[in-house]
């Protein structure tokens, strides 16, 4: 019960919000620019994420678009990093700059459907102009997310807390830049 109450502490911040969105989008940043020599192999794993250009919007100012527009929670945003982690284990793909704007989009549109209030979810047309794609893609995109993750969306509380612990480390907390989870994520293999 104390765990549970220290959980929904963590993730009610606004701005804890902003401070997990820096992260993963420095996360992702640097898993792109790490990826960015091997543009021709994404194509046939994330084809249904994949680019033919890389969007001209950074990944900041795209993560920071969609939360001031869709004022998601901090877990729903934890859920995404998740979810695109789940993808691309599943396809055994890597993130590129090719594909991680749409992967960002599907994941919030499933995450934010499946975590957010009810009241609170948008349509496809939503999406479709928030993410800038057109409604038909942006539903393709969270089609093909659930699809691929086999309408799986549940997380563990330990999983989560994995992952939002590494987001936001307690000041104890001294190796930050570490992905060494046990589970089989490619966040860890993000300097392979």
């Amino acid at each position: 019960m104390e765990d549970e109450k220290k959980i929904e502490k963590k993730v009610n911040s606004p701005s804890e919000g902003s401070l997990i969105l820096n992260k993963i989008s420095e996360l992702l940043t640097d898993i792109c620019n790490a990826n960015k020599k091997e543009k021709n192999l994404f194509f046939k794993q994330l084809k249904y994420f994949y680019s033919m250009t890389v969007p001209l919007i950074s990944i900041q100012k795209y993560l920071e678009h969609i939360y001031e527009y869709t004022h998601i929670n901090s877990s729903t945003i934890v859920l995404m990093l998740i979810y695109i982690d789940r993808i691309c284990n599943i396809l055994k793909a890597k993130i590129s700059y090719y594909n991680v704007h749409k992967l960002i989009l599907g994941s919030m549109i499933i995450a934010s459907k499946y975590n957010e209030n009810d009241n609170e979810c948008y349509t496809i047309k939503f999406y479709a102009k928030l993410g800038g794609v057109s409604p038909a893609e942006a539903f393709n995109l969270e089609y093909s997310f659930v699809t691929l993750l086999n309408f799986n969306l549940y997380v563990t509380e330990e999983l989560f807390c994995k992952y939002y612990d590494h987001l936001l480390p307690s000041d104890s907390d001294n190796d930050s830049d570490n992905w060494d989870f046990d589970d089989d994520t490619n966040i860890n293999n993000k300097n392979d």
